[in-house]
């Protein structure tokens, strides 16, 4: 027993050693060719040239493309006056050097004057057309000089890939603020409350980020590492942790700038977005099955009309069928259709999935729901009037 007890001793002191060599080489200094060149800098071995920010070129590139956007409210009557009040309403992007300017719609929505604000200088802008769907406007400004943004590809962006966001948050007081973080998410569909006609807008195909957004960067870009724009920001969730709720941070979208380059040619041609459309009118049935049952629906989407003359009615969807599949892909929401549909040229046909229960609508509550026939309909997309 002492002898197995002398060998124990011997093992705990070898097996010590070899720990403490473990930590000491941790612990070593590192090789010149492994160090941050922070170390490097304070042993006098290298310039502060060799330690700037990779942002600061690209923000000193992309500055002169934000602009920041005021807004004239309506007229009102004060004290026997008639008064105008002018608000920095939030930014935007030159995209032209004839002075085509992007921006969100709801910051110009209901404007009674508008004005671009660069280098200091107020320029009187004119609206060229506005699409509340999108969230997207375009302003025209008569100046010479403009520096206009490069168009990046927003398809290309990976989570994990750096956003440079640059506007003018909380308004006039903090111009040209430059926020940084990473592309924390795509193709995220974001429900926000609007002034527009129903006060809740859905947003699809949207850029998730952390870099920081706040009031007035609403129309300001999203750039990329490579000082691409590749999106403008739009919105951000928002709440301090009151009512029970947890509070939010770091949650911020913005629009692709991809999906926008279309927008922006139909504006300009047209005055309004030629959004290409199948021909149906749905509801949205939020069933917590995704597979349909003897006793429940499918979570899908319930066609309650059908366009006369439609891309769907040439197809063959009918009334009370319920759309599953958009390309291969589950929908079960009216804007991940939307986008299934969008992501056509007028022309191209996409697949629709549907799933069929001869009259649907005459089955009582205390029936079983008989079974259905899975479908896949061929339908050409369009732009309707």
């Amino acid at each position: 027993m002492r002898e197995n007890k002398q060998w124990q001793i011997a093992a705990v002191v070898v097996v010590a050693l070899v720990a403490a060599a473990a930590i000491w080489s941790a612990a070593a200094p590192l090789q010149a060719e492994d160090r941050p060149q922070a170390f490097a800098y304070a042993e006098g071995n290298a310039s502060a040239s060799d330690l700037e920010s990779p942002f600061k070129a690209v923000y000193e590139a992309v500055r002169p493309a934000v602009v920041g956007i005021e807004v004239t409210a309506s007229a009102r009557v004060m004290n026997g006056r008639i008064v105008t009040t002018t608000d920095f309403a939030g930014s935007g992007v030159v995209i032209s050097e004839d002075g085509v300017v992007l921006t969100n719609y709801h910051v110009i929505d209901g404007a009674q004057g508008l004005y671009v604000v660069s280098g200091g200088n107020e320029l009187p802008a004119t609206l060229i057309a506005g699409d509340e769907d999108s969230d997207i406007a375009v302003l025209r400004v008569e100046a010479e000089g403009l520096t206009p943004a490069v168009l990046g590809d927003s398809d290309a962006l990976s989570v994990g890939d750096w956003a440079l966001v640059v506007g003018n948050p909380l308004g006039e007081q903090f111009v040209n603020t430059l926020s940084v973080g990473v592309i924390s998410g795509l193709d995220r569909d974001v429900r926000s409350q609007t002034t527009g006609r129903t006060g809740l807008s859905t947003s699809a195909n949207l850029i998730q980020t952390d870099a920081a957004i706040n009031a007035g960067n609403s129309g300001g870009g999203m750039f990329n590492i490579a000082g691409e724009l590749v999106g403008i920001t739009s919105m951000k969730l928002s709440n301090n942790g009151y009512y029970g709720y947890a509070a939010i941070e770091g949650v911020g979208f913005a629009i692709p700038i991809n999906g926008i380059k279309q927008i922006v040619s139909d504006l300009i041609a047209y005055g309004e977005v030629r959004y290409p459309r199948i021909g149906v009118t749905l509801t949205e049935i939020a069933s917590p099955s995704m597979e349909a049952t003897e006793d429940m629906l499918p979570r899908s989407l319930w066609v309650t009309a059908v366009e006369e003359g439609s891309p769907a009615q040439k197809a063959g969807i009918r009334v009370d069928d319920l759309i599953v599949e958009a390309d291969g892909v589950r929908v079960t929401t009216a804007a991940e259709l939307q986008t299934a549909v969008r992501s056509h040229q007028e022309g191209e046909t996409i697949q629709i999935g549907i799933y069929r229960i001869p009259g649907l609508t005459q089955i009582k509550a205390s029936e079983k729901i008989p079974q259905g026939e899975s479908l896949t309909l061929e339908v050409e997309v369009a732009v309707l009037d």
